[in-house]
Order: structure tokens, then C-alpha cells, then sequence
């Protein structure tokens, strides 16, 4: 279980939180956090896909 969950969620976060500096959510509300980390996870997805397409 631990190895499943390392190698798909929690390298995520663990890159949100240090990286983009996302310890904390300054909105109000689920659905503005929910915003927030639906954009944070739009930028980590284009950012990894931008590095992939760079060494092809």
C-alpha cells in the first residue's frame, strides 16, 4: 500500500507544498479551496508535461 501511495499522490503533494509553496489556502470556503487546488494541479500537470515535451 505504502508503495502505491508514494508513487501517486504523495510526490504531488509533497511538490505543492515545498515547491509552490501551497502550506496554506487564503480563501474562504470549500469552494474557493477547491478552486485553489484545482488551478495548483493544472500548473503541476502543465509544468511536467512542458518539461516532457521539451526532451522529445
Amino acid at each position: 500500500m505504502k508503495r502505491k501511495r508514494q508513487s501517486t499522490v504523495e510526490p504531488v503533494f509533497g511538490t505543492l507544498t515545498q515547491f509552490m509553496r501551497l502550506r496554506k489556502i487564503n480563501t474562504l470556503g470549500i469552494k474557493q479551496a477547491n478552486k485553489v487546488m484545482h488551478l495548483s494541479a493544472i500548473a503541476y500537470n502543465l509544468k511536467k508535461y512542458l518539461k516532457f515535451t521539451q526532451n522529445w
